[in-house]
């Protein structure tokens, strides 16, 4: 058992010593298409909601409530890939989330009633769902500790890339194939599954978590290869640091280890993080059209702020995964929420030209906050619940973007559609009281280094 654990330290030093290399590259590649396609594909309904509801007479209330089946199959995907994974692996996971929102967004173009389109829609967002916990998963686990936040959170820089492309599919194919054309072209993030055999392999540290040393060896050696050009010398190896991974460890419910061992306040504030970044974000995402139509507001132009907000995002989300690095993740997003709970504020009161600057900022901490979070979230659990913890990070919060269309519709119908905007700077402000209460700062350390023991607050 000494000689297993040896060789498990060994192996994850060997990954957290190495430079960022072409292998690294071409896994970030990978990873980053899954995540925009992901967002593309989520952000789509968006744009499509107004004629979808005018084609299949829907109210404001009843088009919200169409949103919601959505949301909720996304709510489940999270729940389910992400504890599955730790189960049945982060790369197994992350092929099987790709090919099932794929298939079934391209199905939803084929939808003769409403309730076939729900169908569709719980279907493809029950893949999606999970695809962004299993990818931040796997960044984590890949990252050297040094570049963590940059590597792992540019990652999921995809996801505001992800709402450009949706916006710009939008603007084209909207006005000329309508709706159904616009999720015809759901289907090609499928190409991606033909990539994941030779530039993603399972997680080292999951493989070792499961006792599966030899293929661990295997999988580093022949990162070394494409990394270096070469394996380490035995030199070299004595020169890496010493850590604790996780060997053979008993797989038990993941779920309610994330409330055994002291993680349960942990826990809890997590997903009050969680809960109100998606309350905000996927109530923009997904209502803005309608609320900004029902406001008189053309719906091209509510398109054209969301876009905006898009290209916010991109700048927001590449700045916090490299501030986490430099200044430390707890002071650098507890500034995104706080300050960005003032940002919405602002984006509710404007009008003219001041709402795209608004609207650019509210990018910038919305979804800019989103990959960084994600990333701080897997840092704090241990390899065998860890893809469990970020997937119930994502999948909580989905409780509240599930909820939100409803009430966002519903506050329509009733004529207050103009509060929604802040109810959402609302949900951002007391996002950043639970993450500052988390109290522990992880920057730069080695993931075991953080779990083995409780970190020290910053």
């Amino acid at each position: 058992m000494q000689i297993n654990e040896a060789k498990s330290a060994e192996l994850v030093a060997r990954l957290e010593t190495l430079p960022f290399s072409k292998w690294h590259r071409n896994f970030f590649i990978l990873g980053f298409l899954g995540v925009m396609f992901d967002a593309a594909d989520f952000a789509l309904f968006g744009a499509a909601l107004p004629p979808i509801a005018r084609e299949f007479g829907l109210g404001p209330a009843q088009a919200g409530l169409m949103a919601t089946v959505g949301l909720v199959g996304a709510f489940v995907g999270a729940l389910f890939w992400g504890t599955v994974s730790d189960y049945i692996g982060r790369r197994t996971s992350f092929s099987a989330t790709i090919g099932i929102f794929a298939l079934f967004t391209g199905l939803v173009a084929t939808s003769w009633n409403v309730a076939s389109l729900a169908v569709f829609r719980f279907l493809s967002n029950f893949g999606l769902g999970g695809e962004v916990p299993v990818t931040a998963t796997l960044g984590a686990e890949f990252s050297p500790g040094r570049i963590r936040g940059a590597m792992a959170g540019n990652m999921l820089t995809a996801f505001p890339v992800g709402l450009i492309v949706a916006a710009a599919l939008s603007l084209t194919i909207l006005p000329t194939f309508g709706w159904r054309g616009l999720f015809a072209v759901g289907i090609v993030p499928a190409v991606l599954l033909f990539f994941v055999r030779r530039y993603m392999p399972e997680s080292v540290r999951y493989l070792l978590s499961k006792g599966r040393i030899a293929e661990a060896e295997q999988t580093v050696a022949e990162i070394e290869r494409q990394a270096l050009g070469r394996e380490r010398t035995s030199d070299e190896l004595k020169a890496v640091p010493k850590v604790h991974p996780e060997v053979a460890v008993k797989t038990g419910v993941t779920v309610l280890e994330l409330f055994t061992q002291g993680r349960a306040r942990q826990t809890i504030l997590i997903w009050i993080v969680s809960f109100g970044f998606f309350w905000s974000s996927n109530g923009i995402l997904f209502m803005l059209p309608t609320i900004l139509t029902q406001q008189g507001i053309p719906l091209s132009q509510a398109i054209a702020y969301q876009l905006v907000q898009a290209i916010g995002g991109v700048l927001g989300y590449t700045a916090c995964s490299f501030w986490i690095d430099r200044y430390g993740r707890r002071p650098v997003l507890f500034l995104y929420y706080f300050v960005g709970a003032f940002f919405h504020l602002w984006f509710a009161m404007s009008s003219g030209f001041t709402t795209f600057i608004a609207a650019f900022l509210v990018g910038w901490v919305n979804p800019g906050v989103y990959g960084s979070t994600g990333v701080y979230v897997g840092e704090l659990h241990p390899t065998h619940i860890r893809a469990t913890a970020v997937g119930w990070f994502f999948g909580i919060g989905r409780i509240g973007s599930f909820l939100v269309p409803t009430v966002v519709g519903i506050m329509i119908a009733y004529g207050l559609g103009k509060y929604t905007l802040y109810m959402f700077a609302v949900s951002f402000f007391i996002a950043s009281l639970a993450l500052l209460a988390i109290g522990i700062e992880t920057k730069g350390r080695i993931l075991e280094e953080i779990t083995e023991a409780k970190p020290a607050a910053a």
